[in-house]
């Protein structure tokens, strides 16, 4: 399966009394980096659950983002009146009331937003439940992403497939027009020779060696050889169960050096032509390839 580096995924849970949402997306990256954003209280997860997105993710820099809420009855559960500070608010209350004779009675309205009157059950979260609740929100958030990756993979697939044929195309057109200009510059190398030498006998055994020191030298079979090896090699990676991205950018480079290659090698403007496209194609896929996990 091919996958994208891009992607994004999302799963919303509700246990407890709490919600969690968990949104994953990714970015194009050179190697796998994982960041997870917690809320402080429990950052400490933060290797336990890198370990499990690794376990699925190998490239791309990828960002978790976990959203925790809690309902008015849990986070109340958890809440308590610190009564040593209402009585300390109280006693000050009534000597400030006493010192300065003032009138009226001192009710709880006087009390609300005071600092430090609500404080924090003892009792202990249950981390090792909360852990497990944001795991279980996790594996489902991470099947949404790999789903959308693998989709977005596909895509890129499906064009990249198209660019490559192309440069087999213009790869096989340069190789049939080199044989065929081969011999038709033969035949011009004779007739040219004899016009220039009208007055020399020119023996065909000259003009074959002359034609065969040109035929050597812009031969192009070797160059074919080679791209039609780098262009199966890059159509069995997609069967390939690692991550092929940098793997094809390299076969991509082996390619565009074969191009220039035959370019250099050169005699006719047809083969120019072929050359020019192969290597619109092959850039055209090294740009899809930059997105490839």
């Amino acid at each position: 399966m091919i996958y994208s580096m891009t992607g994004y995924g999302r799963a919303e849970c509700e246990k407890n009394g709490r919600r969690i949402l968990i949104e994953i997306n990714s970015l194009n990256n050179r190697y796998c980096e994982v960041m997870i954003r917690l809320p402080k209280s429990i950052s400490h997860l933060e290797s336990c659950l890198k370990e499990i997105v690794l376990e699925r993710v190998r490239r791309g820099k990828v960002i978790i983002v976990v959203n925790i809420e809690e309902s008015a009855e849990s986070l109340a559960a958890r809440l308590e009146l610190n009564k040593d500070v209402a009585i300390m608010y109280h006693k000050i209350f009534s000597n400030l009331k006493e010192e300065l004779e003032l009138p009226g009675d001192i009710d709880i309205n006087q009390f609300v937003g005071l600092p430090d009157l609500i404080k924090p059950s003892e009792e202990e979260m249950d981390e090792e439940k909360l852990k497990d609740e944001i795991i279980s929100c996790l594996r489902p958030a991470l099947d949404d992403f790999i789903k959308m990756r693998a989709a977005e993979g596909k895509r890129l697939m499906e064009d990249i497939t198209k660019h490559i044929d192309r440069i087999e195309r213009s790869m096989l057109e340069a190789e049939a027009s080199s044989r065929a200009n081969i011999q038709l510059y033969n035949e011009k190398l004779k007739s040219r020779l004899r016009e220039l030498l009208a007055e020399v006998p020119v023996s065909d055994e000259m003009v074959a060696n002359e034609a065969a020191m040109i035929a050597d030298k812009s031969d192009i079979t070797e160059e074919c050889v080679r791209i039609k090896s780098h262009l199966e090699m890059f159509r069995n990676a997609y069967e390939s169960d690692e991550p092929i991205g940098k793997k094809m950018n390299f076969i991509l480079q082996e390619l565009y050096r074969e191009a220039n290659t035959i370019g250099s090698k050169s005699i006719s403007p047809e083969i120019s032509r072929n050359v020019i496209m192969m290597k619109e194609e092959i850039e055209k896929v090294r740009e899809q390839v930059q997105n490839l996990e």
